[in-house]
């Protein structure tokens, strides 16, 4: 994974935004190095991540994958015949992307956000806020914080983020807590 931005798909009303979202749906846009990681365990990650069986309550808020290739929509049509197989019926749907608008500062990179000390880092590392929103080491350490990522994956990135060793072992002692919480 590269990078990762917020924002809204799938509707037709131009501009949306979160006070006036229209008939768009919150997403995630995800760029990534396909040497790297391939789209299907990027898809992978998206089934595991939440359970696509219940319906949605509200366009906002539904289960859908957006495709931009033909061979995209077909891995993800594949990976949700292969859930479907093993759950049962899911409700998401695979739809083309038509256009993603990004959505606006204060919803990018949530779990960041709320911690002080991080975020004055990463605002001393980056002049304006499209360039922390873009950068992938904002990206790894928003997942880390909001608890995603192996110990060791992190571990193993953790010096390539730029962050101060101060900061670094903050975040080192957040994630064991959480870690421990979760296990």
């Amino acid at each position: 994974m590269v990078r990762t931005r917020v924002g809204y798909a799938g509707g037709k009303l131009a501009d949306p935004t979160y006070a006036r979202i229209g008939d768009h749906s919150e997403t995630i846009e995800v760029d990534y190095d396909p040497s790297a990681i391939a789209y299907a365990d990027l898809l992978d990650v998206f089934w595991t991540g939440h359970d696509a069986r219940g319906a949605s309550r509200s366009t906002q808020y539904r289960s859908a994958v957006f495709y931009r290739t033909a061979e995209e929509r077909a891995e993800a049509e594949a990976s949700r015949s292969r859930i479907e197989a093993v759950r049962g019926p899911v409700s998401t749907k695979i739809e083309p992307l038509d256009r993603f608008y990004r959505a606006e500062d204060y919803h990018q990179k949530y779990y960041l956000r709320a911690d002080r000390a991080l975020m004055g880092e990463f605002s001393a590392m980056y002049a304006d806020d499209r360039a922390f929103v873009d950068s992938t080491a904002a990206a790894r350490v928003n997942g880390w914080v909001g608890g995603c990522g192996s110990p060791a994956a992190i571990e193993r990135d953790l010096a390539r983020v730029g962050l101060s060793d101060v900061a670094r072992e903050g975040l080192r002692a957040r994630i064991m807590r959480t870690a421990g919480r979760a296990g």
